[in-house]
């Protein structure tokens, strides 16, 4: 009995001590307390915030509410950004949409009274055979026809003083020059001189009452990017004020000092548009509108890629014509094609720099200097650059008969030639005999050149469409003046806005043709217009 009564004191007493223990550990900050053990309630408390230091006063602890089953967290329903209003949207965009379209308009409207339209007048005496007598009986007899025909091209004025400037081939070989501004008014105009080279005649109005006239601005063709986008405005198809908008697609068309420079754009340029302006957004004329490429030979209208000769070529002979300023084209004969990583690596440069020697034209200086095709010319009188292009506008730069050092790569192993530079010379200009009143075949042979009628299998080879045709150069003497600018396979379209269809008609349009008077020849070669003129030697 006493060791039943000793081991129950022993029990209690142990009880006591872990009441206590409890009470001091966990019930001290009313977390959880005994009747809430006994009760099965589970553990809420923090077992690490526990205290070891023993509250002096042994003061039970307080008796908590049995804690409620522990809620879950209030969901939140999903943040949900208020919707932006579609009307701000689309007011927002519409007022985006009205600011640009206002901002065209007003450009357009700012550049518009400076265009003209270009009306030409060439009097053609046709000479033909006629039979003499019922079906020609007694023979034929030769008679003379005269009769004028007319032409169409754009322009823009660019002096107070009534200054106009068109392309070559517009007003080469022509009679009479009238220009029509955006007023309705009507000039005569003179022709005060041409580079055709570059393609830019200079035309001045005629007016009695010396009126002022809104001039375009030159604006800096060599800033113009690639992506920018540019307005073209001119007359094709004799449609007054026509503007086309794009972007320029691609600059330096040419890497060559002995070709024009052109900037290419997507904008539509149709025929009619040639000695139209193209101008950029802050209404500055940064080229002249000159050739549509054609993926067909007598498709002559947009398919996507017009050329323009660049502002500042137009400015040098603007300024050479009318202010007698003499105009620098260096030439050493040498084309050029842009260094890529690839070809860097291929011979040898550890970076892209310089151009890449792709042709030496026969005779030039270039090949006196022994520049060779496959070189990469790295510097210029000791100035490295960074580029073909910027080694072309070096050398056209260059004073003729300057001697230039050249710093060249070839076979790994850099060289230095000398180079005298020289004028560059007119490829575009073929000289004839100035008394045209021989037949058209004796012309083609003091051209220096054969051709032939297409048959119906060429025609579709060429693209030429349904009814129309072309004649087809066979033949080009070297030694000749054709050599100048002319090349086998090449197409005859027209003479002086003519369409040539066939042989016959090229003699008798050739044996047409004004005594000592520029005629222009419209041809074609691998789906590209270009011109050459036919010039008198006087």
């Amino acid at each position: 009995m006493r060791s039943t009564l000793t081991h129950l004191a022993t029990s209690i007493a142990a009880l006591a001590c872990a009441v206590l223990i409890y009470s001091l550990l966990f019930a001290r900050n009313n977390q959880y307390g005994l009747v809430d053990l006994i009760k099965g309630q589970t553990l809420t408390g923090d077992i690490s915030k526990s205290s070891n230091t023993a509250s002096a006063s042994a003061k039970p602890a307080p008796k908590p509410k049995p804690a409620a089953p522990a809620a879950p967290p209030p969901v939140s329903p999903p943040a949900i950004s208020e919707p932006v209003s579609n009307s701000n949207t689309k007011t927002d965009r519409n007022n985006l949409l009205t600011q640009v379209n206002d901002l065209l308009a007003e450009l357009t409207a700012s550049v518009i009274p400076s265009v003209v339209s270009i009306d030409t007048s060439t009097t053609i005496d046709q000479r033909r055979l006629v039979p003499n007598g019922p079906l020609g009986l007694f023979g034929y007899v030769q008679r003379h026809e005269r009769y004028r025909k007319p032409g169409l091209g754009s322009g823009f004025i660019v002096s107070a003083d009534g200054h106009v400037l068109t392309n070559h081939h517009v007003v080469a070989g022509v009679d009479e020059i009238q220009i029509t501004t955006r007023e309705g008014q009507t000039y005569k105009a003179e022709w005060i001189g041409s580079d055709p080279i570059v393609d830019i005649a200079v035309l001045k109005i005629i007016d009695p009452d010396k009126k002022t006239f809104q001039a375009l601005k030159f604006g800096n063709s060599d800033n113009t990017r690639v992506g920018e986008m540019v307005l073209a405005i001119g007359n094709p198809f004799g449609l007054n004020e026509t503007v086309t908008r794009g972007i320029i697609s691609a600059k330096q068309r040419q890497l060559s000092d002995s070709t024009n420079q052109y900037i290419q754009t997507d904008t539509v340029i149709n025929p009619g548009n040639s000695g139209g302006p193209l101008i950029n957004v802050h209404g500055e004329l940064i080229g002249v509108n000159v050739a549509l490429f054609t993926g067909q030979q007598n498709v002559k209208v947009w398919q996507g890629v017009g050329l323009a000769i660049p502002a500042n070529d137009v400015y040098e002979v603007f300024e050479a014509i009318v202010h007698k300023k003499p105009l620098i084209r260096g030439y050493l004969g040498v084309d050029l094609a842009e260094i890529t990583p690839y070809i860097a690596r291929q011979v040898g440069l550890t970076r892209i720099q310089g151009g890449l020697v792709t042709r030496i034209a026969e005779n030039s200086p270039a090949a006196k200097a022994g520049l060779r095709p496959g070189d990469v010319l790295l510097a210029i009188d000791g100035r490295a650059s960074a580029s073909a292009t910027d080694l072309i506008n070096k050398i056209r730069s260059k004073d003729a008969n300057s001697t230039l050092s050249l710093e060249i790569l070839r076979d790994k192993k850099i060289l230095k030639l000398k180079a005298t530079v020289s004028e560059k010379p007119d490829n575009t200009s073929i000289t004839m005999r100035g008394d045209t009143s021989a037949s058209g075949q004796s012309l083609t042979t003091q051209l220096g050149i054969k051709v032939r009628n297409l048959n119906e299998k060429e025609k579709k080879a060429f693209g030429l469409a349904t009814g129309h045709s072309a004649v087809l150069i066979t033949e080009v003497d070297p030694k000749m003046p054709a050599a100048t600018r002319l090349r086998k396979n090449d197409l005859i379209l027209g003479i002086n806005r003519s369409p040539v269809r066939n042989v016959d008609e090229l003699y008798q349009l050739l044996g047409s043709l004004p005594k000592k008077q520029q005629a222009v020849m419209s041809l074609a070669r691998d789906g590209a217009r270009f011109y050459a003129v036919l010039n008198p030697d006087k």
